[in-house]
């Protein structure tokens, strides 16, 4: 969708093609409105606008001059000029400026609505022509193995795909893998000090590991490699072809890593240890599979150097496995942090889903699992926003603090989602009582600097962007800004007609503005007669 500005000193024939066309049919979002070229200029400071229909003949800035000013800083903006027939000569400068197309006054709805849709194919065009060019694509294979590397970071971290979506993003980075076939996750602790190397030496350094084990593999495996937050080299591994036993291929793999740690050591005079980690599904035993792995450095490893330990080959299982969907990013604390509700409340399904669904004897070890994090989470939600725990769940907090330990997983689930309602309703609270208290903030300050208000000013004095503070603006009081500041500073004129004794020019200025003609269209157009016809009428 694109947005339009419509650009006339004219204030009932800006208002008049404001609504007279199908804009939402022709693919345009926002149709916004300026009644001179310098407001059209602060505008377009905040708002992403593609074309702009401009008067040639206006009071202060003229047409020409505004497009000048937005070649100058805005090179793709489209400009469409509005001229008479004795003004003919202007519109030859207006092609020099480049400008798209002129029309002849008076312009028809029909006129101005082909002309725009011609601009639009335009655009389109020059968009898809742009996204075709040669470089474009140069770039993004340059990008590939950062992309690439990307990708496997994400799915380490717990992120999960709609199987289309996966498929798209293999495809679209050129990746081999199948969710049809099991994969294994080689990890690799780097165990020579690099603290003193340069960030360009170690990293040609890393991508030598990278290759060496790609290269190892390359006949019978498929692979692709991150560097993870611990500074671990990770290995995705998937066999090509499913013509052995996993048994086999669990062979050829150790084989394959203890080769490529034998070939780091001789190539690079690196030492690394590495982890084998168990079997799974891709993408989705991959969190399980990176955690596991992490695990057998810590519980096996420690501090002995080039080491080897094969996961498959270890024979004994831990009862209690780490609980996935709780710890799998994006977790409470980040959902809370963003305040994404849906997310919160979707999160909260999946982790019962998978306690009713597989827990079996471990629920109530799991639920505690459960109870303690979500307890943390909302006391660094609370304090983060200067509460405490009490002051939102009152009563409820016994509850809270005094958990049963033989809670079977259905009180549990009634507890999770009702504290996810109470904190839910606090936070729309605050947010309302915030947007109120800055409504009424730039409420007072619009009318105690009514003279010589802008929204820049307003964005300064509350320590907000422009565009938020018009986006908030509109959406608390139903008004545009500008026609809000103009409501105020017409009814101030009326007041000043009324009660004083001055000259128009007077008044004009004292409400804002510095040409007396252009506050009088202004107040004609708001009341349908002029300043001195509404004080004569006193």
């Amino acid at each position: 969708m694109y947005e339009i500005l419509i650009v006339d000193d004219h204030t009932h024939l800006v208002d008049s093609l404001a609504i007279g066309l199908p804009w939402r049919e022709m693919g345009i979002s926002n149709v916004y409105k300026a009644y001179s070229g310098e407001e059209a200029l602060e505008l377009l400071n905040y708002r992403s606008v593609d074309i702009v229909v401009t008067d040639i003949h206006m009071n202060g800035m003229t047409g020409l001059e505004l497009i000048a000013r937005i070649n100058e800083k805005w090179k793709n903006t489209k400009a469409v000029i509005i001229t008479g027939y004795d003004e003919f000569q202007y519109a030859r400068e207006a092609l020099q400026q480049q400008v798209c197309d002129y029309l002849l006054k008076p312009v028809s709805n029909e006129e101005l609505e082909q002309t725009l849709r011609a601009i639009i194919d335009r655009i389109t065009q020059e968009g898809n022509e742009l996204l075709n060019q040669q470089k474009f694509a140069y770039r993004f294979r340059e990008s590939l193995p950062k992309l690439r590397e990307m990708f496997l970071l994400e799915l380490i971290s717990g992120k999960s795909y709609p199987l289309s979506a996966l498929q798209d993003k293999l495809q679209l980075y050129g990746l081999p893998f199948s969710s049809e076939k099991d994969a294994i996750l080689l990890c690799m602790r780097v165990e020579e000090d690099y603290s003193s190397t340069d960030l360009y030496s170690l990293s040609l350094i890393e991508y030598a590991m990278f290759n060496i084990v790609e290269e190892v593999f390359a006949d019978k495996f498929h692979v692709t490699f991150c560097k993870d937050s611990h500074d671990y080299l990770i290995f995705l591994v998937q066999p090509k072809e499913i013509e052995h036993s996993r048994r086999d291929h669990s062979a050829m793999i150790e084989d394959l890593a203890r080769l490529s740690q034998h070939q780091i050591k001789l190539y690079l005079k690196s030492k690394v240890s590495v982890v084998l980690s168990s079997w799974g599904g891709f993408p989705k035993d991959i969190l399980p599979m990176y955690r596991s792995a992490l695990s057998i450095y810590a519980d096996y490893i420690g501090y002995q150097t080039e080491s080897f330990f094969d996961a498959t080959q270890k024979k004994e299982a831990l009862e209690a496995q780490p609980f996935a969907e709780l710890y799998r990013s994006q977790t409470f604390m980040e959902l809370m942090d963003l305040e994404q509700w849906n997310g919160f409340e979707s999160k909260l399904n999946r982790i019962f889903d998978e306690l009713e669904g597989g827990a079996g004897s471990g629920a109530r070890e799991y639920g505690l699992q459960i109870y303690v994090t979500l307890l943390q989470a909302y006391s660094y939600y609370l304090h983060k926003k200067g509460k405490r725990i009490f002051e939102v769940f009152g009563r409820e907090l016994d509850k809270m603090l005094k958990m049963d330990a033989g809670w079977s997983v259905e009180p549990l689930k009634e507890w999770a989602f009702g504290s996810y309602v109470q904190i839910k309703a606090y936070s729309d609270s605050r947010s309302d009582n915030i947007r109120t208290d800055l409504m009424e903030r730039i409420r007072r300050f619009i009318q105690e600097h009514v003279k010589e208000i802008t929204l820049q000013t307003v964005a300064d004095h509350v320590n907000l962007h422009p565009v938020y503070v018009s986006n908030l603006f509109k959406q608390e009081t139903g008004e545009n800004f500008s026609n809000y500041v103009l409501r105020l500073r017409m009814e101030k004129a009326v007041q000043l007609l009324k009660h004083k004794d001055l000259r128009i020019s007077q008044i004009a200025h004292e409400v804002g503005y510095q040409k007396p003609q252009y506050f009088i269209k202004l107040f004609k157009t708001q009341y349908g007669m002029t300043p001195q016809e509404f004080k004569n009428g006193l």
